[in-house]
């Protein structure tokens, strides 16, 4: 029995083969996560620009209201009348693309320099 602990004592440290297989369940780990984690970060982007479309659209409805229903409406006249604090931009796209709004009847579309409409809500 003592001879057991003893030479339990004597062995310090891990084996090579024991360091290769925590690399590898590590490396498995990785591959799974990365991409759930990259998704994720995509879909919170997406949802950040209907979120800030949504807040346009209702910053250009006040903006209607307050001022005797213009044929049109521009990002930077809700900028200048402080109905938005800066000039928002698409999170989505690798380029940071200002957002556009429209005005067609009673309806207010909001969409961003390539043409994606953000809203209302697709």
């Amino acid at each position: 029995m003592l001879k057991l602990i003893k030479k339990i004592k004597d062995n310090k440290g891990f084996t090579l083969v024991e360091l290769i297989i925590v690399l590898a369940v590590l490396g498995i780990i990785a591959a799974i996560a990365v991409p759930r984690f990259m998704k994720v970060q995509d879909q919170a982007k997406m949802d950040a620009d209907y979120a800030t479309a949504a807040n346009i659209a209702k910053a250009t409805e006040v903006y209607i209201a307050q001022n005797d229903y213009p044929s049109s409406v521009e990002v930077s006249d809700l900028i200048s009348g402080d109905y938005l604090d800066s000039d928002p931009v698409a999170q989505h796209s690798s380029t940071s693309l200002p957002f556009s709004i429209t005005l067609k009847d009673d309806d207010i579309t909001v969409k961003d320099a390539d043409g994606n409409i953000y809203y209302p809500k697709p």
